[in-house]
């Protein structure tokens, strides 16, 4: 027989905990729809300095967030190769590597091993990780033209189409 939480109680604790957890955390997904991101000046593969608005054009941007050693990011890396190829027109994808670990040499190898043809950046500096929050890889951020989150998750949305220009 399962007994009743009670305050005190460690299930009482961790029940707390949770609810309060899962909260903040929809709350602040909530928050960041439709939200205004400022520009920010990334690194390239080759060391040159690019606004991050600069490389969109008047496109909607996907930013990928990964690692080469995250294996959900490596499950993932072919769905957004195909996805920058086959909405080219329409989307402007960018590879933002986090997580500390990946040196220049580790992505540009990753890169070509997967053919990967979107611009790839480390977040050495973690302005990137600060400035989209992000706390688990793969994420995905996809801002409209103006900067607008018009979606966020740790997988492609199923009905990306409707957040596309046509």
């Amino acid at each position: 027989m399962l007994s009743r939480p009670v305050p005190g109680n460690k299930h009482y604790r961790f029940m707390l905990v949770f609810a309060a957890t899962f909260v903040f955390l929809s709350l602040f997904t909530s928050s960041l729809e439709g939200a205004s991101v400022s520009d920010l000046t990334l690194i390239d593969m080759n060391g040159n300095k690019v606004s991050l608005f600069d490389v969109t054009g008047n496109k909607t941007l996907l930013l990928y967030f990964w690692a080469t050693w995250c294996k959900p990011c490596r499950l993932a890396t072919p769905q957004i190769v195909a996805l920058a190829e086959k909405y080219n027109d329409r989307i402007t994808v960018i590879g933002i590597n986090v997580g500390g670990v990946d040196s220049p040499k580790d992505v540009k190898k990753y890169g070509k091993r997967h053919k990967i043809t979107y611009p790839l950046f480390i977040d050495s500096d973690n302005q990137m990780i600060e400035a989209y929050s992000i706390h688990a890889i793969p994420t995905v951020i996809l801002l409209d033209t103006d900067g607008n989150i018009l979606f966020r998750g740790n997988e492609l949305p199923e009905n990306l189409e409707q957040f596309l220009p046509k």
